[in-house]
């Protein structure tokens, strides 16, 4: 007999994507309502970003203590003039990488965590096809599911922003087999952006089932805000500065302009100016509809007093 081997990155994968299954289909129960398993899609949410974070996070200070030991790289000076344009260029003018640890280490933790990352999109992703298929069912219950009447009913933007992360994942583990794979260090950082998504379910929570707390509520749209803009605008910019250390660049804004190929431009420049879109708008609706809930609060302790 044939020993079927399955790679490890794909194992981790399959794994990811079967706990998560399994947890979600026991938590939500056999015949669960839309707004029994949205409840159940967003703990599961919770417990996967807290969890990757964690990983995240101890695998960037491994790695980090390892090239303090070994010496690999360091924060350049930029006033050295040998460094950054100046020297180490490959053809095209780009800043020459081939032994920069930054983009070269290779990890198999590091492949685990976007392996986890992929398996949970993907299990995540089909939840909220499964949550659009039952809200449909109550409003039509003989009309057969199709991709535009799911869509009618699911979170678009949620749904295309788990399948086009969960798409990017498949085509960097697609490159781990072919053992082409590069920036792993990198790419772990940008999942620190999961950060603030237990703030964010924290915030739907208390809106959803104790709107009553309107202190609690206003507390947790502050946190998500201060969350949401170090997790996922500000954090593109230090992924940016630390890259450029190695190059002797003294800010994100000239690695940006200078240190990236064009690919990688458009593709950093279109995350932060999407992210920052969508911070200005929380920030736009809490700031106007602060005023109402702050005049709710106020009319509750004077109930109170009296």
């Amino acid at each position: 007999m044939v020993a079927l081997t399955i790679p490890s990155n794909l194992a981790a994968i399959l794994a990811s994507f079967t706990v998560y299954g399994l947890i979600h289909r026991y938590a939500a129960g056999p015949k669960p309502s839309p707004a029994r398993l949205g409840a159940v899609t967003k703990a599961t949410s919770t417990l996967h970003s807290t969890l990757t974070t964690v990983l995240a996070i101890y695998f960037l200070r491994r790695c980090s203590a390892q090239w303090a030991r070994t010496d690999s790289v360091g924060p350049a000076d930029p006033a050295d003039p040998t460094l950054g344009k100046a020297s180490g260029l490959r053809s095209g003018g780009y800043p020459d990488d081939s032994n920069n640890p930054v983009l070269q280490t290779r990890s198999t933790l590091g492949n685990a965590i976007t392996a986890i990352e992929c398996g949970y999109l993907l299990q995540d992703t089909i939840s909220l096809l499964r949550e659009a298929r039952l809200r449909q069912h109550l409003v039509q219950p003989a009309s057969k599911p199709t991709l535009r009447s799911l869509l009618r009913y699911a979170d678009t933007i949620l749904l295309f922003h788990h399948i086009s992360i969960a798409l990017a994942l498949v085509v960097l583990h697609y490159y781990i087999l072919r053992d082409r794979d590069r920036g792993i260090y990198i790419i772990v950082q940008f999942l620190l952006m999961n950060s603030s998504t237990p703030i964010l379910n924290l915030r739907w929570w208390l809106r959803t089932y104790h709107p009553q707390y309107k202190m609690l509520g206003m507390g947790s749209d502050i946190a998500f805000i201060a969350a949401f803009y170090m997790a996922r605008v500000w954090l593109v910019g230090r992924i940016l500065r630390g890259y450029g250390t190695s190059h002797g660049y003294d800010s994100a804004w000239r690695v940006y302009l200078e240190g990236m190929r064009l690919p990688c431009q458009l593709g950093t420049g279109a995350l932060w100016v999407a992210n920052t879109t969508w911070w200005a708008l929380l920030v736009t609706s809490v700031v106007k509809r602060f005023p109402q809930e702050f005049a709710s609060v106020r009319k509750a302790m004077g109930v109170m007093k009296r």
